[in-house]
């Protein structure tokens, strides 16, 4: 049985919560935090808000260094293993089942944000076109954060994606004109779902970071151990967006 709905996303990391800790992508955190530090300016007792936080990996390793830390997440299965994560590292952090286009109402501004390891942004909800998503989810960080406030977001990277679509090598269903990848993703009861993923170039993802009112600092080459401060190339997984709220 295959479902298309907005649950989709939710339903695979509901399914994959228990084996997100064991990727690969996963095992440089320590250097991430290390590197989100000095992107973001941070000091110690400023707010961070980590959109899409997974298991809480940054948001744990952060608040260990001193700032206060909000993790929001789609996934209930993922925050319970964020949870974990901080009592195990003795930290404190609040964790918040919601949707990155729509943040709760009674959350204080932030001097920070991350967005990381399309943990939100580029995955599409099945109820929303891919530019009018990810549009949704920059807006919805740019008016949390303070004047001044700062955004470190990765990003998946066209390029990578037409490069591959041109040697033949893409698995999902490719949307050239939004640059939009669907997939079929079978979870351990068999059930099938389609899980649609928003790419984007260097220019198109400034113009959009602009358009909501973001100052874009720099794009940089990302990814899962290499995050790197020089330009992107074709073989790049990832974009390393990093902009401010005008103070």
């Amino acid at each position: 049985m295959r479902v298309a709905g907005s649950s989709g996303w939710r339903r695979y990391f509901q399914a994959t919560a228990g084996t997100y800790d064991a990727e690969d992508f996963t095992q440089a955190t320590d250097d991430e935090a290390s590197e989100l530090w000095a992107l973001l300016d941070l000091r110690s007792g400023q707010r961070l808000l980590d959109i899409g936080c997974g298991t809480g990996r940054h948001a744990v390793a952060l608040a260990a260094r001193g700032v206060t830390v909000t993790g929001v997440d789609l996934s209930s299965e993922m925050l319970h293993r964020a949870h974990e994560r901080a009592n195990d590292a003795g930290v404190e952090v609040e964790f918040i089942e919601a949707d990155a286009r729509a943040l709760p109402d009674g959350l204080e501004p932030y001097d920070a944000a991350i967005c990381l390891c399309e943990g939100a942004f580029c995955l599409v909800a099945d109820d929303a076109e891919p530019l009018v998503h990810d549009r949704a989810i920059l807006t919805s960080i740019h008016e949390i954060l303070r004047p001044g406030g700062r955004l470190v977001l990765t990003g998946l990277s066209a390029a990578r994606l037409l490069a591959a679509w041109h040697r033949g090598e893409t698995t999902g269903d490719l949307d050239l004109l939004t640059l939009t990848e669907t997939s079929v993703y079978e979870l351990p009861d068999g059930m099938e779902i389609e899980l649609r993923e928003h790419y984007h170039l260097p220019d198109g993802l400034r113009t959009l970071a602009e358009l909501v009112g973001f100052e874009v600092d720099a794009i940089w080459a990302g990814g899962a151990l290499n995050w790197r401060r020089d330009a992107p190339t074709v073989d790049d997984y990832e974009l390393l967006l990093v902009a401010r709220k005008s103070a």
